[in-house]
């Protein structure tokens, strides 16, 4: 198997990939319930970065307390998590992968019983599978969070992370007021809706300097009134021009949740379309998600250019070497696609996988 084009390493600004793999951000919900690392985590992640990936990016890291998206979440909004993310992010680069570090305020797609405060939106309009109504921020709730955005970079960095990712998909609250499906505000965060998001950009490029940051999107969210390609074709430029040095192309919300984690039978690739659009318009890398569950095809997203970088997360969670073992042709254990990771649609704790035992 030919795999010249996916495992050619990429330099972005002040880091060298050494392959075109990245394990995206994964809630998994193994941190304690007050958002610190565990040894689970360290196992979870330090098993991953020994099996090939190139970028590993831990998270979702809530950057407030109102954002958290579930009960044992990562945080990153006090100093005090600085620690053991400096040994996760240590373990990561030591194990052969580049880590990053996802930041995430979950909107009004989390739960007040979660997250011990009242939830927080563009809108006050409820996200129709969480049901509970946010409270619509004012401009000091706006500042606040955009600071908290800042804060949790710089912790990031301080930690030994080497990109920060910047969560606007899925309907979390950045990728809300992103969408005239959630922000139906009548102010300049309404009137412009990238103008939340390409704020706190700038805002991060100057407190991290070089560090390279990458905006992940929903460039089409699948709901009737959210974005669509033709929208997010025309926001992502100027994300890059805010400062953005990646953008990764995802799909969905929680209301069309299939596209957020695509099954077996939507076909394999089912969003490279997407990133092949979003890359038309943008002259950075882009990373591609959604389904990609061999290397063979990977491999194939990079020759024809329709991606830089490809995210592979469920194959890899059922068999950490996914990556190694693919190059070196060797059996892997194949995700079956029995959705147990996906475990707050099953009343589940968190992550578990019957191909891997001991996650």
């Amino acid at each position: 198997m030919n795999l010249n084009y996916v495992s050619e390493p990429l330099s972005i600004n002040n880091i060298a990939l050494p392959n075109r793999i990245v394990f995206p951000a994964f809630q998994t919900n193994y941190a304690t319930s007050d958002g610190f690392v565990t040894e689970r985590l360290f196992r979870f992640y330090g098993t991953i970065a020994q099996g090939g990936s190139g970028l590993i990016i831990a998270g979702a890291m809530a950057v407030s307390d109102d954002g958290t998206p579930n009960t044992n979440a990562l945080k990153i909004n006090n100093d005090k998590y600085v620690a053991g993310l400096k040994e996760l992010f240590s373990l990561i680069k030591k194990n052969g992968a580049v880590p990053a570090a996802q930041l995430l305020h979950a909107g009004r797609q989390t739960l007040s019983a979660m997250t011990g405060h009242p939830l927080v939106a563009p809108s006050a309009i409820p996200c129709p599978v969480m049901k509970e109504t946010p409270l619509e921020l004012d401009e000091h709730g706006i500042k606040r969070i955009q600071d908290d955005f800042v804060n949790a970079a710089g912790r990031a960095k301080k930690a030994g992370a080497e990109l920060i990712e910047l969560h606007g998909a899925f309907g979390y609250l950045i990728g809300a007021f992103l969408s005239p499906y959630s922000n139906k505000r009548r102010d300049e965060y309404g009137t412009d809706k990238a103008l939340f998001f390409t704020e706190i950009i700038e805002k991060v490029k100057r407190k991290v300097g070089d560090m390279p940051i990458s905006c992940r999107i929903s460039a089409d969210e699948f709901v009737d009134g959210g974005l669509t390609l033709d929208d997010t074709i025309k926001i992502t430029p100027r994300l890059v021009d805010a400062g953005a040095d990646v953008i990764s192309v995802a799909a969905g919300t929680y209301a069309s949740m299939a596209h957020m984690a695509p099954t077996r039978d939507m076909g394999e690739g089912v969003h490279t379309h997407i990133a092949q659009g979003i890359r038309d318009v943008v002259e950075v890398p882009v990373i591609c998600a959604g389904n990609i569950r061999s290397l063979e095809y990977a491999n194939n997203v990079i020759r024809e250019k329709k991606a830089d970088l490809v995210a592979i997360c469920r194959p890899q969670v059922a068999d950490p070497f996914f990556v190694k073992k693919s190059v070196n042709n060797q059996p892997v254990a194949q995700c079956t696609d029995c959705g147990t990771c996906l475990f707050f649609l099953h009343g589940a704790s968190a992550v578990s996988c019957p191909q891997n035992p001991e996650l």
